[in-house]
């Protein structure tokens, strides 16, 4: 199970997630048949993402995350809602490049000329929209900067995904967020902490969220809260609807009558939807008499 951990420590200056997404970044890679490059990209920003999501506070609340650095690798898109559901997409899937120091090149195929944009949906007149360059491309230290920049949080980020020739064996990651009333000796403590992180996914292939929340964070004064499940769901079926009633009922019928059908697909969940003349007539709704020239 994909989960993330919450806790308030240091009596309340600092806040920590732990965060397990192995299940998720595995759906993620059968689901799109990621390279393990690119599952290594979108299983970061899937974390990321799902840390975002546990902190929306309205049932309606949503997120969508673009990482859009120039490299090969195209864009990254996540988004998700409240309750800790998340789903992603990357442009160019199965893009591999040599490695760089004995590891995955994240960095190189995200490029890093370009942003992170983040959009918020709090059921306000607007959306929030911050926007950050990139740093590395690596995707931690891009969320980091961007938190620090676009939303004035002081926070310390470590995301990671291993991968083998089966998937992936374990991601997941730990951000730590710094309050505003936290003295300099709380931020040297949680640097110090930090750099335990650098390897957090070979960490969580050995030790559970759980058992990295408590060995690292659980002595300094620290309340815990229970886990919260990750899941990856895609609404999309609605949002594929609304986009072929876009066309407008003559439109669609043009391209059945060409093609025999209309075929779209969704970008995080890869599902394909085929309309033919009957799923028309259920969209529209049926007109009165002879509706339909193919009738």
């Amino acid at each position: 199970m994909s989960e993330i951990m919450k806790a308030v420590i240091l009596g309340g200056k600092a806040r920590v997630a732990v965060s397990d997404t192995t299940d998720i970044v595995n759906q993620s890679i059968q689901m799109h048949q990621l390279s393990p490059l690119a599952a290594a990209a979108l299983g970061r920003t899937l974390t990321a993402g799902a840390y975002l999501s546990s902190n929306l506070k309205g049932k309606k609340d949503k997120y969508s995350i673009v990482v859009n650095g120039g490299g090969p690798l195209g864009k990254i898109v996540v988004a998700g809602e409240a309750g800790c559901n998340v789903r992603g997409f990357v442009e160019n899937p199965y893009v591999e490049l040599p490695y760089k120091n004995g590891k995955l090149d994240v960095g190189g195929a995200v490029g890093k000329n370009g942003d992170i944009t983040i959009i918020k949906d709090l059921g306000l007149k607007e959306p929030y929209v911050g926007v950050s360059k990139l740093i590395s491309g690596e995707i931690a230290e891009d969320f980091a900067s961007y938190l620090l920049k676009s939303e004035g949080i002081t926070a310390a980020v470590a995301l990671g995904v291993l991968t083998d020739m089966r998937g992936c064996r374990a991601a997941g990651g730990v951000i730590v967020e710094a309050m505003p009333d936290a003295t300099d000796e709380d931020i040297i403590i949680l640097e110090d902490i930090m750099t335990n992180f650098s390897g957090i996914s070979s960490m969580l292939a050995e030790k559970s969220a759980k058992q990295i929340m408590d060995f690292y964070f659980g002595h300094l004064d620290a309340e815990i809260f229970p886990s919260q499940k990750i899941t990856l769901q895609c609404h999309c079926k609605k949002k594929i609807e609304g986009v072929v009633r876009s066309l407008g009922r003559n439109e669609a019928e043009s391209i059945i009558a060409e093609s025999g059908k209309i075929e779209v697909r969704c970008d995080f969940c890869n599902t394909v939807y085929t309309f033919h003349q009957d799923e028309l007539d259920k969209l529209f709704g049926r007109a009165h008499g002879n509706h339909s020239k193919f009738k």
